[in-house]
């Protein structure tokens, strides 16, 4: 990748420019064109995506525990094994972030309170805009997300939107319940595969679920 250009970056090239600023010209096509070619069904997930990488960068990224530890890292919105659209990152920097600066603003229900999303929820608005052609024609979209992306606010702004969320959330999420992360703190385990759910402002579900380990999530359902 040191030595391919698409973009000719004139006789003062920028030092420290994001490493997907090389291949932006040919990136941007092919995002069009996997859009173009493929009609994706109501199910969708956002997630991590690593492009393995173990040269000397100050841009690559290391996840301990991923199959793929260390590289270039993406978000990518997929639908049955499909990449539709994806952003590139690096430490302290989003590509979204730059074509689009602006924060996420949501109303909590009942309230007259803004509050807004965080960097990490921004890529998942950033992303499914790309459904936003479909949604318009009547089509309806359901995302699937783990809990590096979940949060009651980003179930709000995409039910405005016209998508459903499921997702799984951390221990330490924002507004969860108190009842039900009493018993992810209990020793005693419920009966397998059975679910507890609180039902939060905006018809927002908090559930949690027992599997090997208990499994807390948020679900919204337009």
């Amino acid at each position: 990748m040191k030595y391919i250009h698409f973009n000719d970056r004139g006789p003062n090239p920028v030092s420290n420019q994001p490493w997907w600023s090389k291949l932006d010209y040919i990136l941007s096509g092919l995002r069009t064109r996997y859009q173009k070619y493929w009609i994706p069904g109501p199910y969708a997930t956002v997630d991590e995506i690593m492009l393995a990488f173990e040269g000397r960068t100050s841009q690559k990224i290391s996840i301990p525990g991923k199959p793929i530890d260390t590289g270039f890292k993406l978000f990518g919105l997929s639908c049955d094994g499909y990449l539709i659209t994806w952003e590139a990152t690096r430490p302290g920097l989003n590509e979204g972030a730059i074509l689009d600066g602006n924060k996420f603003f949501i109303t909590i229900p009942g309230t007259a309170i803004q509050t807004s999303l965080t960097p990490t929820q921004a890529v998942v608005i950033r992303l499914s805009k790309a459904l936003d052609g479909l949604i318009a024609e009547g089509k309806r979209f359901h995302l699937y997300l783990d809990n590096l992306f979940t949060s009651w606010k980003l179930c709000y702004y995409l039910q405005e939107r016209g998508i459903s969320l499921t997702g799984t959330v951390r221990k330490g999420a924002a507004g969860f319940p108190p009842r039900l992360l009493a018993l992810k703190n209990v020793n005693t385990a419920l009966a397998w595969g059975a679910t507890q759910a609180t039902i939060l402002a905006g018809n927002v579900a908090a559930f949690v679920w027992q599997d090997n380990n208990l499994v807390m999530g948020i679900y919204r359902y337009l």
